[in-house]
């Protein structure tokens, strides 16, 4: 290395550092790395303190890393100091990173200036960048392997030369630090193992045996100096082999590897995800891929001592990785960007060094374009788990009970380890696995007479929270993991959720309801429609008046007979009527005057049912698909006339209706005014221009805009005309198209506006 080339390698490390002491994460955030934090605190492999095989140098690296931060920074929080304490060592491997490897390729065979470059490309690529600000052992244990690897190949040049007859002392600290590497992070024996194995073997070829015993003596003695403590530890051998092979277990169910899925499908998936993810955008991956198909013809063509060198170190890797990973989780396919990225540089060297330097540079430039914004939010962000409990303590009551915590099951399997992390200072108590239909566990919880509020963890895609009144359930907060960092993490186990407060609701739902297609797929699943069994919903008992609104729709109108609706409460009948293929959309208004008197429980129960209105055969199918409960003085409305069904993305959960040319709402119980208030999406999309819409209550005009984008426009409702128009408002627009116009869609409806929501205020 010339005096020029360490002082860009000093220059470049000092940019590294500058950048990543600024983004030490303040959460935690992938399972593994609470698991670590855990293991800081208590280490104890059987509680999965960190997970087997145990990580012993690691934890021992971040426990001397937490205490230095908790003397330098006493105003962290537990939360901050953990992750700064596990990620610190990622920033110290990632600033020695351009050194180490520029290293590793000059004793692999390459000129120092094409070595540099080789290592600016890999350590300025977006995954490595990314991850070393990561709370986990991947930078460190890479950059540690290759200083192995560095050393052996070293090693073996002075013996090939015959200039050392006695084993190198640098062989002897290399094997040690590869088996003690190994307690960073177990995949390193992929990266240093088969080299070990070549370099002893060539050792038994030139008839030196006992210097080979001696290297791997040397190997198994760093291995030895963390795996005899770890299993005295862990309770024994036998009891760490036992969470060993719990944890195997668990490696090997309930994700997509090779290994389990031989398919062509998932291959394919398995190398976009490791040659192509990390690099995150797709030009700079074609441009860098594409150099490096022609850095490997170079090397076959003339430089086969390095190519051989490389496939040493690095193709064992690549077979364990494409077989037993879950290569979604983008981070296991780190070592592979140091290959990947020399090679590219390797072929731009034939180009001439001006070539290689500028390109090489550019190269380097591009990623850190596309990295370091996605670097900066992820470290002010956190974690989207570790924020919602961040906001959750700092809203615990410090005099009354704290509030019952129920999650919809997909949040379940991301939250386990974080609820043991909050522990100390917020016990939720045992969690057990909610089930699939898990609002009924909070209605039971409010009809058992639990008054305590819930605080539900909810996954974005799910709407069953729609089974309670709206006016008492609020968002306490929206966590989300942006797309592109959602990218660079892959394979994280919950990146997104929501924290929803829910007071004792006015009303709330049970089985067989259809208020959205979630909830209408469940019903259909169950077998649980009022067509099949009653239908319930609670009413909070009040003595003053209340007005209850039940919609649906007969879904079958083919062939079927009508149905006779009833409804109950308290055993009481309330409502009786009639669905016909004629007319099979329906709204019923119930008026409660003397409300719901007090009773033996805090929900009075009303019921649904439906039969046929033809003796002897089975009830049509019917469709519950609105329902709202209010007192005297609330506005409550119902959509009647020129909707469409409610509709969802299943992806997302997003809800929206479609409205006919003119669609009918009802209001009741307005006061002075009302507000309507209309969200929806840009009609553009459909048409040409924007379309007119008007609002009307009877025939007089309220409201009149033309949405050139997506809106929110609120419109003020005088109470002389709702009186006028008996509480009837319409919504128009002098632009539809039916889907069957213009796709290959059977779809006839004539579609207008896409509203998202519809609120009366």
């Amino acid at each position: 290395m010339t005096p020029r080339l360490r002082l860009l390698i000093g220059l470049a490390s000092l940019i590294f550092f500058i950048a990543h002491v600024r983004a030490l994460p303040r959460t935690l955030e992938d399972i593994d790395s609470i698991n670590f934090a855990m293991g800081v605190e208590h280490f104890d492999v059987a509680a999965h303190q960190p997970h087997p095989p145990g990580y012993p140098v690691y934890i021992a690296m971040a426990r001397a890393s937490t205490r230095a931060l908790a003397w330098i920074e006493p105003s962290w929080d537990r939360d901050r100091r953990a992750a700064a304490g596990l990620s610190v060592w990622g920033l110290i491997a990632g600033t020695c990173a351009l050194w180490v490897v520029a290293e590793f390729w000059t004793a692999v065979g390459l000129m120092p200036t094409v070595a540099f470059f080789a290592a600016l490309v890999a350590v300025m690529s977006p995954l490595f960048w990314f991850t070393a600000a990561r709370p986990l052992s991947d930078t460190p244990a890479l950059v540690l392997s290759l200083a192995v690897a560095t050393g052996l190949f070293r090693g073996w040049r002075m013996i090939d030369a015959g200039g050392a007859n006695r084993l190198p002392r640098v062989w002897i600290v290399s094997a040690v630090a590869a088996g003690l590497i190994i307690g960073i992070r177990s995949q390193t024996i992929w990266l240093t193992g088969p080299l070990l194995c070549w370099v002893a073997g060539e050792l038994v070829a030139r008839r030196r045996v006992g210097d080979a015993l001696r290297l791997v003596a040397a190997a198994a003695a760093g291995a030895l100096l963390w795996a005899i403590p770890l299993v005295m530890l862990t309770g024994g051998v036998q009891a760490y082999l036992v969470a060993l092979g719990r944890q195997g277990t668990q490696d090997f169910s309930g994700i997509e590897m090779l290994a389990t899925t031989p398919t062509w499908k998932l291959f394919r998936a398995a190398l976009a995800h490791t040659f192509v993810e990390p690099w995150q955008a797709a030009a700079l991956a074609n441009v860098v891929l594409g150099l490096a198909l022609a850095g490997v013809v170079r090397l076959v063509w003339g430089g086969r001592r390095v190519l051989a060198a490389l496939l040493l170190v690095f193709w064992p890797y690549l077979v364990f990785h494409l077989t037993f990973h879950e290569t979604l989780t983008l981070r296991y396919a780190l070592p592979l960007v140091v290959p990947v990225a020399g090679l590219a540089v390797i072929a731009l060297s034939l180009l001439g060094s001006r070539v290689m330097m500028t390109a090489g540079t550019a190269a380097a430039v591009w990623s850190l374009v596309v990295v370091q914004p996605r670097l900066l939010a992820y470290a002010n962000d956190g974690a989207p788990v570790f924020r919602a409990f961040q906001d959750m303590q700092a809203a615990l009551p410090s005099t009354s009970p704290p509030p019952v915590l129920r999650m919809h099951h997909q949040v379940f399997w991301g939250i386990r380890r974080v609820t043991d992390w909050y522990r100390p200072s917020w016990d939720v108590g045992p969690l057990s696995h909610p089930g699939s239909r898990e609002w009924l566990d909070v209605v039971r919880h409010f009809a058992s007479g639990d008054d305590r509020p819930v605080w539900f963890l909810s996954d974005v895609t799910r709407n069953d929270l729609a089974q309670f009144d709206g006016r008492e359930r609020r968002v306490g907060g929206h966590y989300l993991l942006s797309p592109e960092i959602r990218q660079l993490v892959g394979g994280a186990r919950l990146d997104s959720l929501d924290w929803q407060i829910i007071d004792r609701p006015r009303w709330m739902l049970g089985a067989g309801w259809s208020l959205t297609p979630e909830i209408a797929g469940m019903t259909d699943q169950d077998g649980t429609s009022p067509s099949h069994q009653p239908v319930e919903a609670f009413l909070r008992r009040s003595p003053q008046q209340m007005h209850v609104m039940i919609g649906g729709r007969l879904l079958e109108v083919g062939e079927s007979p009508s149905a006779v609706v009833s409804v109950e409460l308290g055993g009481r009948p309330l409502d009786q009527f009639t669905v016909s293929r004629a007319s099979p959309w329906f709204v019923r208004w119930i008026d409660l005057p003397k409300g719901i008197p007090n009773g033996p429980t805090p929900y009075e129960r009303l019921v649904v049912r439906a039969a046929s209105a033809v003796p002897g055969l089975p009830a049509p199918a019917i469709g519950l698909e609105q329902f709202d409960a209010v007192t005297e003085g609330t506005p409550i409305f119902a959509y009647e006339d020129g909707w469409h069904e409610l509709e969802e993305d299943p992806a997302t959960g997003r809800l929206w209706r479609w409205t006919s040319a003119r669609s009918l709402i009802q209001i009741k119980d307005w006061g002075p005014s009302v507000s309507v208030v209309l969200t929806g999406e840009s009609p553009l999309r459909y048409f040409p221009s924007p379309p007119t819409v008007i609002v009307r209550a009877g025939e007089t005009e309220v409201g009149r805009f033309l949405p050139p984008a997506d809106f929110t426009r609120t419109i003020t409702i005088p109470a002389a005309a709702l009186n006028a128009s008996s509480g009837q408002v319409s919504i128009e627009t002098n632009m539809t198209f039916s889907p069957a116009e213009r796709h290959q869609s059977a779809d006839q409806r004539r579609l207008g506006l896409r509203l998202y929501g519809v609120q009366v205020k």
